[in-house]
């Protein structure tokens, strides 16, 4: 059912297509190989049968290149030819987990080490965290042991509150998700693996069939969504209402939408949604605050000139034309009569911050 393509095999891919690449780098003395994918393009997938290529990791050993799978390349439901509703609606369910909101990571074993890695790095913070869990854990030590030792390719999710992507589990742990053997197959029964070591994996939900999770995408607010494996092991993810609709929030953070939603009141949403301890709420409070700190001074200063100045227009300009806000400054002063100046200054910076370059620049960034 699923095939796991050699290095020789990866190498053809990219050298094939430009959706997909490889990074070569060293790590602890070996040569490592970790192939991926630049765009979710269906049609390049299938082309090529590359559903391997999200992570798979090849390792330099003596006897020649060690392989260590990641989780194959799936689709969101109704994103792609195959993984639509019509294609899938009378398919038998055999598996439902929940999908955790984390950063993939595994255990990737060089030399005689154990070393966690995310999808492209040993070196990530996630990755790095993971090895440290890893290394604290006699439990997880074990299973992972036992895993390598039997042939088998044990795959987390990290999550914590610093890292924290969309869902907001309080908690810094390492997730099980799936379990692989040397030929790719799938442990339907991980769960059962886990338990004997004690190791905490993903909740493991009723096979009930798909339309039954279609109608609680909409009333399930805890959870990012649901993995569904079909008989012929086909996987799919569906996404809850409540997950989508804080993606949507949390999707771009930058400077220039988090200066559009300060200005909309809509930066309390996304407030709402951040643990304050995660490295995208302090980001976002930086430039809130920084945002906040020079509008509010602009707006000062200019509405300083403009209730204080007395002479005609032909003075001002010679007065203020070196400002360097007298753009603004000016426009704000002639349509004084007609509207408050604090709303054409507002406006004018609403629509001098849409994008990142301008915005940035209004930062001083």
């Amino acid at each position: 059912m699923f095939y796991l393509p050699s290095k020789d095999e990866c190498d053809n891919i990219v050298s094939n297509s430009k959706q997909f690449f490889c990074k070569n780098f060293t790590y602890k003395n070996r040569e490592i190989a970790v192939y991926h994918y630049k765009q979710g393009n269906f049609e390049e997938f299938e082309k090529f049968n590359a559903w391997e290529l999200r992570g798979i990791t090849f390792v330099k050993e003596e006897n020649g290149w060690k392989r260590f799978p990641a989780i194959h390349k799936f689709f969101e439901l109704n994103q792609a030819p195959g993984w639509m509703e019509e294609d899938l609606k009378d398919k038998k369910v055999i598996k439902v987990s929940e999908k955790i909101d984390g950063t993939f990571v595994h255990p990737v074993i060089i030399g005689r080490e154990v070393c966690f890695k995310s999808k492209l790095r040993f070196d990530s913070y996630q990755a790095l965290r993971s090895q440290e869990i890893y290394e604290n854990s006699e439990n997880i030590k074990k299973f992972v042991k036992y895993c390598f030792d039997n042939g088998l390719f044990p795959m987390f999710e990290y999550i914590s509150e610093k890292s924290q992507v969309v869902m907001d589990y309080k908690k810094e742990a390492l997730i099980l998700t799936q379990v692989r053997d040397e030929k790719g197959k799938y442990l339907l029964d991980f769960e059962k693996l886990a338990d004997k070591f004690g190791i905490e994996y993903a909740c493991i939900c009723e096979n009930k069939p798909l339309s039954e999770y279609i109608k609680n995408r909409g009333v399930c607010v805890s959870k990012e969504g649901w993995i569904l494996i079909f008989e012929d092991m086909k996987f799919v993810k569906v996404k809850t209402d409540e997950y989508l609709k804080r993606h949507k929030i949390l999707g771009d953070i930058k400077e220039h939408n988090i200066i559009q939603m300060t200005l909309s009141g809509e930066i309390k949403k996304l407030f709402e949604i951040l643990n304050p301890k995660s490295e995208k709420y302090e980001f976002v409070k930086e430039i809130h605050d920084r945002f906040n700190e020079k509008y509010d001074n602009l707006q000062k200063d200019l509405l300083g000139i403009i209730d204080s100045f007395e002479g005609t227009l032909k003075e001002f300009k010679e007065k203020y034309q070196n400002h360097p806000f007298y753009a603004i400054l000016s426009e704000a002063y002639k349509k004084r009569k007609k509207q408050p100046p604090h709303l054409t200054i507002r406006q004018w910076v609403e629509n001098n911050t849409k994008k990142l370059k301008n915005a940035k620049r209004f930062l001083g960034l």
